[in-house]
C-alpha cells in the first residue's frame, strides 16, 4: 500500500500532539498550506512544519491559487517561494499549486505553466499540481501541455483517483475522524526524499 500524506492548513491544529497522532496513524509526510493569492500566509505554518519534522515526517508546502492572468500567476509563484523561504522549506521540499478556487475561469493551462516555471526560477525544483479529478476530466487543465508532474488529485468517495498516472491521491477530508485531508503517495514523491 502507498504511504500516507496529510494536507494541513490553518483549519488544522499545529500542536505536537496532533502531529504525533498523525505519525502514529502511519503518516509519512505533511503538505502544509503556506499561502493564498498574494495577501495571505498561514499563521500556523511554522509550527506545523516544525512539528511534522519533529515527528519524523517530511514537510512540504502548497499555495492556493487565485490568479486570473499569466502575470498574476508569476507574482503568486514568487510570493509562495518567498513564504516557503520564510517558513524554512528548502529545495528538498515539494511545492504544490492548489488549483480549485471557483473564481478561476476558463482554460488554466497557461497560467499553471507560468506559475510552475516561476517557482522553479525562484529556487524550488520539485513542483506539483493539486486539483480535482473533474478539473482534468473537463479540460480545465491540459496535462499534455505541462511539464511532467507527479500529479496530486482529489477525489473522495471513490475506489480510485479517476485520472491516469496519478502520483498522489487525496481520498478523504476526514481521515480517521481527525478532520484532516489524507492522500496516498503512490510513488513516494512526498514521502520518500
Amino acid at each position: 500500500m502507498a504511504n500516507l500524506v496529510a494536507d494541513v492548513s490553518s483549519w488544522n491544529p499545529d500542536t505536537p500532539a496532533f502531529f504525533q497522532t498523525l505519525r502514529k496513524a502511519g503518516t509519512k509526510a505533511v503538505i502544509v498550506k503556506l499561502s493564498e493569492g498574494t495577501g495571505y500566509r498561514n499563521p500556523k505554518a511554522v509550527a506545523q512544519i516544525k512539528n511534522a519534522w519533529a515527528n519524523g515526517m517530511h514537510a512540504h508546502g502548497y499555495h492556493y491559487a487565485q490568479f486570473q492572468t499569466v502575470a498574476q500567476a508569476e507574482v503568486e509563484a514568487r510570493y509562495f517561494a518567498s513564504t516557503a523561504k520564510l517558513r524554512g522549506l528548502n529545495q528538498t521540499s515539494v511545492m504544490a499549486l492548489d488549483l480549485e478556487d471557483a473564481s478561476l475561469k476558463g482554460a488554466l493551462t497557461g497560467r499553471v505553466a507560468a506559475f510552475l516555471s516561476a517557482l522553479k526560477k525562484a529556487g524550488y525544483p520539485k513542483v506539483d499540481l493539486y486539483t480535482s479529478a473533474s478539473w482534468i476530466w473537463y479540460h480545465r487543465v491540459d496535462l499534455a501541455k505541462l511539464p511532467k508532474l507527479n500529479l496530486w488529485i482529489a477525489r473522495y468517495q471513490a475506489s480510485q483517483p479517476g485520472v491516469a498516472n496519478v502520483g498522489t491521491w487525496q481520498f478523504t477530508s476526514n481521515f480517521q475522524g481527525l478532520k484532516v485531508d489524507m492522500s496516498y503517495d503512490f510513488f513516494g514523491y512526498y514521502s520518500q526524499i
